[in-house]
This record gives C-alpha cells, sequence and structure tokens, in this order.
C-alpha cells in the first residue's frame, strides 16, 4: 500500500515530464518537467484530495453549517479543477506558443478562481486560535500562482470581456453542485460526536485475543476497555499534561484521521489486524508510562 502511495504519484510525474523531453530532446527539459509536474500537477492534486479529510465528522462540529463541508463539496468541481490542471500544464510544462490560445486562458483564470475560493474556505474553516493551519502552505502557493498568471495572461491573450464572462457563467452549473453536495454532505452528518477511534475499533476484535475487559469512567461516562486502550488512554494523559501543546496539536490531526480509519475495521479479523499492529504503540507507551511514574 504505500509502495503504490508513491509509485502512482512517481508514475504521474513521469507520463507528464515526457512529452516536453521528447519534443526537446533534452534530459535538462525532463528532469525541469518533473519538477514542474509535481508543483503544479501532482501536489495541488493531492491536496484537493486529501483537504476532504477535514471535513467535520458530526454536526456539532460545523462552526458555519453546510458550509463547513465544503471540504468534501468542492469535489463537484473537479471538471474545473482538470480544465485548470490541463491550461497550466500546457502553459508551464508543454509551454505552449504566447500569447495561449483562449482555453488556455480561460483555464488557468477559472483555476485562480477555485483555488482563490478554497483557500478561503479553508482559511476560515480550519482557523485555530488566530493562527492558520501549516496545511494551507500548499493551497496558497496555488492559488497566488494561479491568480498571478491569470493576471499575466488578462493583459497578454486580450480576450473580450464577454469571453471571461461567458467562462464563469460555464462554471456556475459546478458551484450549484459543490453547493448542493456540501448541503447533502451535512444534512448525513451525525447529531452526535464520534466515540469509535482506531484503538477502540481494535478492541472489536476477538475477546480471546484483545480481551480482557473492564469498565472504567472516562470523559465522564462508562467505557469498556481492555488493556491496550487504557495504557494508549494514560499515555495521553501523561503527553497532555508534560507537552499541552504537542498533545493539542496530535489530536487536531487524530480527530480527523481516526474516526475514518476506524470506519475501515469492518471485521473482527480486521479488528484483531489493528490490535497486533498496534502491539509496538501498547509496549512503547508502558514503558513511557511505568518510567514516569517511577
Amino acid at each position: 500500500m504505500a509502495f503504490m502511495f508513491w509509485a502512482v504519484p512517481l508514475a504521474l510525474v513521469i507520463v507528464l515530464a515526457v512529452p516536453p523531453a521528447v519534443r526537446d530532446r533534452s534530459w535538462t527539459v525532463f528532469l525541469i518537467a518533473a519538477g514542474k509536474a509535481f508543483m503544479f500537477v501532482v501536489l495541488p492534486a493531492l491536496t484537493f484530495l486529501a483537504s476532504a479529510l477535514f471535513q467535520p465528522e458530526w454536526k456539532g462540529a460545523c462552526r458555519y453549517g453546510w458550509m463547513d463541508c465544503f471540504h468534501g463539496g468542492k469535489f463537484a468541481l473537479a471538471p474545473l479543477v482538470l480544465w485548470a490542471t490541463a491550461a497550466l500544464y500546457a502553459l508551464e510544462i508543454w509551454r505552449v506558443k504566447w500569447p495561449p490560445h483562449w482555453w488556455v486562458v480561460l483555464g488557468v483564470y477559472t483555476g485562480a478562481v477555485v483555488a482563490v475560493a478554497c483557500l478561503i474556505h479553508g482559511a476560515a474553516t480550519v482557523w485555530d486560535k488566530g493562527r492558520v493551519a501549516i496545511g494551507l502552505a500548499i493551497p496558497l502557493y496555488v492559488g497566488v500562482w494561479y491568480a498571478v498568471r491569470a493576471a499575466q495572461l488578462f493583459g497578454a491573450a486580450r480576450l473580450s470581456l464577454w469571453a471571461y464572462v461567458g467562462g464563469w457563467l460555464g462554471s456556475v452549473p459546478f458551484w450549484v453542485g459543490s453547493v448542493l453536495l456540501s448541503r447533502r454532505q451535512y444534512l448525513a452528518l451525525p447529531d452526535e460526536p464520534p466515540s469509535c477511534f482506531v484503538v477502540t475499533a481494535a478492541s472489536r476484535g476477538h475477546e480471546s485475543l484483545v480481551g480482557p475487559f473492564v469498565t472504567v469512567v472516562r470523559g465522564g461516562r462508562l467505557r469498556r476497555a481492555n488493556a491496550q486502550l487504557l495504557t494508549l488512554w494514560r499515555l495521553e494523559d501523561l503527553w497532555q499534561r508534560v507537552c499541552p501543546r504537542g498533545h493539542a496539536a496530535f489530536r487536531r490531526v487524530y480527530n480527523v484521521c481516526g474516526p475514518r480509519a476506524a470506519a475501515l475495521l469492518r471485521s473482527p479479523w480486521a479488528a484483531d489486524l489493528a490490535y497486533l499492529a498496534l502491539k509496538p504503540a501498547e509496549w512503547l507507551a508502558r514503558a513511557l508510562v511505568g518510567n514516569q511514574q517511577r
């Protein structure tokens, strides 16, 4: 799985870099094109997909109602994103003649609108204690680059104002679709916060392996926990006392990724595998908690 995670983007970079290198018969062009393909195509695409992880898990976490679900709803804009990506590829990597064709100009213009809108939404919804999450660094440079290129093309291409108006009107159905999809996803969210995270889900394996269990009070309610869950809870409590900022940063990420990872453990056998995979973390946690207590 990890190999596929890196192999697919690498293969895409190579595929995108080969055409200009073959045209110019130059390894230097290939290396430059590969770097640009990663920066302008692959990395923004991965960020666009990964941003869905910031979507809240329940209605109470949505500070702005359905607008918080635009993290997932913006996938209705995928055709516009593909058009903008193709236009930027033609401009930056294939290096079309200047001034470029109208579809390149309007594609970059559309990409600037989408990138800036997503950046503003991301900054508004993941803003935390007056600081923008570091995850916005890539959307920031993508939005700035599209905006700069769109401004340059606006003066060079000399398209009529009606061409830009037509390009914007053509994108309206996709924006409407993103709003409808965001509202639909918001209505589908549960009214109560999810309580099942990875370690909890792992404890739902076969009791002969993951047990025994005890009943404890945590967060003001009774919880059924095994030794692994208890040990990692103790480590988290210790982490929160010793390094509250580090714990808070970890928790922000885990609160987003944890429930999604837990949702993959749909059978006792999968939970058994997760329980065994977490054993090294449990042993390390037991050693750290034990040393602190001494």
